[in-house]
Order: structure tokens, then C-alpha cells, then sequence
């Protein structure tokens, strides 16, 4: 029960909250179908998509706050080279996340035919936001690499504090 006392709750709970934005702006993303015409029925992504980014923002800045202390925590547990194992993880995950989203975007554009310029696509003339693209502004890669790179600037600031703790 002592690890459980340990963790921030809110901050798990606000993690969760983000995964489960990331399934409400794909449940709400219409998924094409080649042959079947463009679908009429509005942009009901951007509901769900313009909250995520913004509880995603703040994640972010939530996440780089609690890795600075949770990195000046552990350093006398894990000493320097702990910390830096976590943050090599984390810029891994972080290249990891950009391959996983070019994949994402060359499947939609597999998907739609094209982009937005192709006269044969299902998206020609919509613009990049529109039903069918909005799981390409908020997705599990875009989620990992944000927490990621919070992790990495965590990271950076404990070492700043550091230095001038030690100067």
C-alpha cells in the first residue's frame, strides 16, 4: 500500500483522462470507406479534439513539473547516471512515437486517396481539419511523445537546479 500512497492521483487521474480523449476524438473521427463518397454528416471530431489538445497541453506541463522533482527525489537513490537511463528511455519513446505517427499518416493518406490537393482524394478541397482527419492531431503517438518529451524536460530543469544548487 506504501507505493500506492506515492503516486499523484490527480496526475494519474488526468493521464487516464487523456487516453480516454484520445479514444473520444477517434471514436468520433469517420473512418472512409473507398467507394462510398464523402460523408455528410459534419465534423463531430472537433468536439472532442479542441478539449484533448487542451487537457494535453497541460499534461504536458504537468508531467515536466512532476519528473523535475521526481528526478531530484531519486538522484540520491539512482545517483546522476539513474536518471540520465530514464531520460535516454524517454527520447527513445520519443523517436518511437514520431515513426508510429508517419505510419498513421501515410495509412490516411492510403486510406483517403491522397491529401487535401489530390483531386482523387475523399478529402480534395476540405482542408487538413475535417471528419476524416482529426486522429491526426490527437493520437496515442502525439500523447507518448508529448509525456515523453515532458520526461526529457523534467529532466533538463533537475539538471539546471542542480548546477546552481551546487554553484
Amino acid at each position: 500500500m506504501k507505493a500506492i500512497k506515492r503516486i499523484n492521483k490527480p496526475y494519474l487521474i488526468f493521464l487516464v483522462w487523456n487516453v480516454l480523449m484520445v479514444f473520444a476524438v477517434d471514436g468520433m473521427t469517420i473512418k472512409h470507406e473507398l467507394g462510398k463518397g464523402v460523408s455528410g454528416n459534419g465534423n463531430l471530431g472537433i468536439l472532442a479534439l479542441f478539449p484533448s489538445v487542451l487537457t494535453f497541453l497541460i499534461l504536458c506541463f504537468w508531467t515536466a513539473y512532476v519528473t523535475k522533482w521526481w528526478f531530484y527525489d531519486q538522484r540520491e537513490y539512482w545517483g546522476r547516471w539513474g536518471n540520465a537511463v530514464v531520460s535516454v528511455v524517454a527520447a527513445a519513446l520519443c523517436v518511437l512515437s514520431v515513426f508510429w505517427e508517419i505510419y498513421i499518416f501515410e495509412d490516411l493518406r492510403v486510406q483517403l486517396n491522397g491529401y487535401t490537393h489530390d483531386p482523387e482524394s475523399a478529402v480534395y478541397r476540405f482542408g487538413w481539419l475535417n471528419q476524416y482527419t482529426n486522429t491526426l492531431y490527437y493520437n496515442f503517438p502525439i500523447l507518448l511523445f508529448g509525456v515523453s518529451f515532458a520526461v526529457i524536460i523534467g529532466w533538463v530543469l533537475e539538471q539546471v537546479q542542480r548546477l546552481r544548487s551546487e554553484a
